[in-house]
């Protein structure tokens, strides 16, 4: 009896144990378990008003110039336009004209907001606690649909072929690299030499400045040279000068057609320049055989003359050379 009860009390207080720790549990969520990071400590209310968060979660960060200045509270969607409501860190002041964007670093990192001051407000304004940051000063993300579709059409399209192709054209056109290292050593001497010859650069410059001078000096001589009565002059010189060329080019008229009996000595002329300029493209060639004709026969030959006698031949076809050299040398010529 005594034993019945008692596991009778056990049972009933297990049950009473298990229904107050069902009921709290089932309005526990995620955003209700504690964060395994610090806090920010003492915050004030900030709303920052977006098109779209994406999957922007309760507790993200909000970071400003690579620090953590605060977390998300909630979300509220109010047609279009998404609030979030931030607490920020009552040590950071956010910029009156701050801009808001809705980041993931990688694909499958952590989405935050990141606050920027776009420098453009005046100093020293900063938004109140309380304050928002609209709709027109945020950026949300792009949908995951758009991006694969992009990113599907930049695969699919042709474009790696295509950046392919133009990075082989580049290199079938770049020279090869010894004519680069060519280039770039005559650039090299090229720049030397033209550093070398700052005074020269210096000096051209100053001429130019003083000719400058020289204008801005005299800009009243040059102003009168183009006044009303200087305008005048020169119409009137324009006019007489086509006045003149119309008299002049009856005459031109009478000379082309008188002149007819010219062609053939044209022609002549036009024949006999371009074989003077056959000449004239065959002068070196020719230059250099006289010049070797020059010194090889006729410079050794002024300096030592001497003849260089092959054979003798007498009437009936025999050779006399030994004969001949015999004489002379009887009578002294030759040694």
């Amino acid at each position: 009896m005594n034993r019945s009860r008692r596991t009778r009390r056990l049972l009933g207080a297990v049950t009473v144990g298990v229904v107050v720790l069902t009921v709290p549990a089932c309005s526990l969520g995620p955003d209700d378990l504690p964060s395994v990071r610090a806090g920010v400590g003492e915050t004030y209310d900030l709303s920052l008003e977006f098109t779209s968060v994406m999957n922007l979660p309760a507790g993200a960060d909000v970071m400003m110039d690579g620090l953590r200045v605060g977390e998300v509270r909630s979300l509220q969607v109010s047609g279009p336009i998404v609030t979030v409501s931030a607490g920020i860190g009552s040590g950071t002041r956010i910029p009156a004209d701050a801009r808001a964007f809705v980041r993931q670093d990688t694909l499958l990192g952590d989405t935050y907001i990141a606050v920027t001051d776009e420098g453009g407000g005046a100093a020293g304004e900063y938004l109140p606690a309380g304050g928002t940051i609209p709709v027109s000063r945020t950026i949300s993300p792009p949908q995951l649909e758009d991006t694969i579709a992009v990113l599907a059409n930049f695969v699919n399209g042709g474009s790696i072929q295509r950046i392919e192709d133009v990075m082989a054209r580049v290199n079938s056109v770049v020279p090869p690299l010894p004519a680069v290292r060519d280039l770039a050593s005559v650039a090299a001497l090229d720049m030397r030499d033209l550093a070398g010859r700052t005074e020269e650069i210096d000096r051209t410059l100053s001429g130019l400045n003083e000719t400058a001078l020289s204008f801005d000096d005299r800009t009243g001589a040059l102003s009168a040279m183009f006044d009303s009565s200087s305008v005048h002059y020169w119409r009137r010189l324009a006019i007489s000068v086509v006045a003149h060329i119309g008299q002049i080019l009856p005459s031109v008229g009478s000379v082309y057609e008188g002149g007819l009996w010219m062609v053939p000595m044209l022609n002549s002329l036009a024949d006999t320049g371009d074989v003077a300029r056959g000449a004239w493209d065959e002068a070196p060639d020719t230059t250099v055989v006289l010049s070797r004709f020059l010194r090889s026969r006729i410079v050794p030959f002024a300096q030592k003359p001497s003849v260089d006698i092959e054979g003798i031949e007498s009437a009936g076809g025999d050779q006399i050379v030994a004969d001949a050299e015999n004489l002379l040398r009887m009578l002294g010529a030759v040694k």
